[in-house]
């Protein structure tokens, strides 16, 4: 049986509420949004304030929304944070946890991350935990120590999960985020081989889905489709042009 192919749009702080209106017009005028093979699993992490609207438009389509944060505490004095309550009462599929630019700009530890992993998975959003390396870790050797490192706190709570939650493990090297530049297959088979050993062990194994980010293009996919264990890719500034991300899934 042909597995699901997986393509998260993460539009980070890229799009106004007039280019996401001008998205959402073109994704309801296409049949490839509308009707996508049943292989095939489209997700949009539109801004918090751009969440409702974008659900609410695209609720007819197969388009699954999810958000780019959420808070690690379930309610309380916290200004500016949003709660997965909050998240999963707009009925969002998934949640994107642990990028690395919150993790360097917002000083997000691997154990406050891994509250949120809990949090989202006890409310049956999929968590998209986001694990990376700097070009200086992996020149130094140390690749997959920095992502067991980043993984570390969330394999026991996967240890005793026993739900029935999609989890996805996303894999963008640091240095390839934005910059055009894609790892050497090696490189990649390398990581991924690793990050099944992790997993294969664990209850929920089959439920756990693999997926590469960092200048995903559709140039880029011939490459990364020579990778065993890819289930599918997080997809940053390329997503926020429609056709854009239309090539990229279609060069499936």
């Amino acid at each position: 049986m042909k597995k699901i192919r997986y393509y998260f749009a993460n539009w980070k702080m890229f799009q106004s509420f007039s280019a996401v209106k001008k998205f959402t017009k073109q994704a309801l005028r296409d049949d490839l949004f509308l009707h996508p093979d049943k292989n095939t699993y489209i997700g949009i992490a539109a801004s918090y304030e751009h969440l409702y609207y974008v659900e609410q438009k695209l609720k007819k389509s197969a388009v699954h929304v999810g958000a780019q944060d959420c808070s690690n505490v379930i309610a309380g004095p916290y200004t500016g944070q949003v709660s997965v309550q909050s998240l999963s009462e707009l009925n969002l599929s998934f949640c994107i946890i642990g990028h690395s630019e919150v993790r360097q700009y917002l000083g997000q530890s691997n154990e406050l991350i891994a509250l949120k992993f809990k949090l989202l998975l006890a409310a049956n959003i999929s968590p998209i935990f986001c694990i990376g390396q700097t070009l200086a870790q992996q020149q130094a050797g140390f690749t997959c120590q920095v992502l067991f490192d980043q993984l570390e706190a969330i394999l026991d709570t996967l240890s005793s999960y026993h739900g029935t939650t999609k989890i996805f493990i996303a894999y963008e090297p640091i240095y390839a985020i934005g910059s055009g530049i894609l790892p050497k297959t090696e490189e990649l088979q390398e990581v991924f081989s690793f990050l099944q050993s992790l997993f294969v062990q664990l209850p929920i194994a089959k439920n756990v889905m693999f997926l590469y980010g960092g200048s995903v293009c559709d140039a880029a996919l011939p490459q990364l489709a020579e990778i065993k264990g890819i289930s599918g890719f997080l997809i940053g500034k390329a997503s926020i042009d429609f056709q854009e991300l239309k090539k990229i899934v279609e060069s499936k």
